[in-house]
């Protein structure tokens, strides 16, 4: 019947050019999302694509939707987890509650997709968890800081969970993009309790944003295909330049830093 991977998010941006880059390979792909009447009509014209409807914050969503996958393709290779969104603002302008929304999707649900595909799996020996998470997991931006902590979060876990599968031979990858245009601004969520005093910190952000965003995301939904299910996939993949140069350097000032006060680090020993 030929391999099969779920997408999750799959409406807009990087999960709706995936399930067109798959499809084109030949993949059964299993296109789900909240609402499944925002699906891109070109799904309708694929006859190896199925649009399924999944909430990544509802267990029971997330069950049924992996359950009808298998019934349809009697297997699950591959799932790329990339149902998210960024909560912005400041520190101070955003309610715990908005922070634990942010976390709820970006961590929480790709836990239940995990969760749910992964006794599958584990039967069959073999799959791949490929999870969409950002160059700001490595280096936090302002008014973006609750954003970069989930997907800190995220690449914390699924290094962590690397190391658990590695034995059941389930392959894990970390897809890191940074700087594109996929409606990431639109499908945003604005802070709780705006406030002047951050002008200054959102005036950084745009200009960040105007070196870095880019619209064409298809060398790095290519990549991504490329390495799904390959012999021996990365556990981290930087899906541009511009993010991997973000990171080098975050890592020599972070380095640098231990090091000019690595005298007082040895008292502590």
């Amino acid at each position: 019947m030929g391999k099969t991977v779920l997408i999750t998010g799959a409406s807009t941006g990087i999960g709706r050019a995936a399930v067109i880059e798959y499809a084109a390979r030949g993949w059964n792909v299993v296109a789900t999302m909240r609402d499944t009447g925002s699906a891109d009509p070109a799904f309708a014209g694929l006859d190896n694509v199925f649009v399924n409807q999944l909430d990544v914050t509802d267990s029971h969503s997330v069950d049924w939707a992996v359950k009808t996958a298998l019934e349809r393709f009697d297997a699950v290779d591959a799932v790329l987890n990339n149902a998210g969104y960024a909560q912005l603002g400041a520190v101070e302008e955003i309610t715990p509650d908005q922070v634990r929304d942010q976390f709820e999707t970006n961590v929480v649900g790709v836990v239940r997709v995990i969760r749910a595909v992964l006794p599958h799996m584990r039967r069959r020996g073999s799959g791949h968890i490929i999870n969409v998470g950002s160059m700001g997991g490595h280096v936090s931006l302002p008014t973006m800081a609750v954003y970069c902590a989930s997907k800190s979060a995220l690449q914390n876990l699924t290094e962590g969970l690397a190391r658990e599968l590695a034995h059941l031979g389930i392959d894990v990858t970390l897809v890191e993009p940074a700087g594109y245009d996929t409606h990431f601004s639109s499908n945003s969520h604005e802070p709780a309790n705006p406030t002047d005093a951050y002008a200054p910190a959102y005036d950084a952000m745009r200009a960040f944003s105007a070196r870095s965003v880019k619209g064409n995301l298809t060398p790095s939904i290519v990549a991504i295909a490329d390495i799904t299910c390959s012999a021996e996939p990365p556990l981290h993949l930087a899906v541009n330049s511009f993010g991997l140069t973000m990171v080098r350097e975050r890592f020599a000032t972070l380095m640098g830093e231990y090091a000019r006060w690595e005298h007082v680090t040895a008292r502590t020993d």
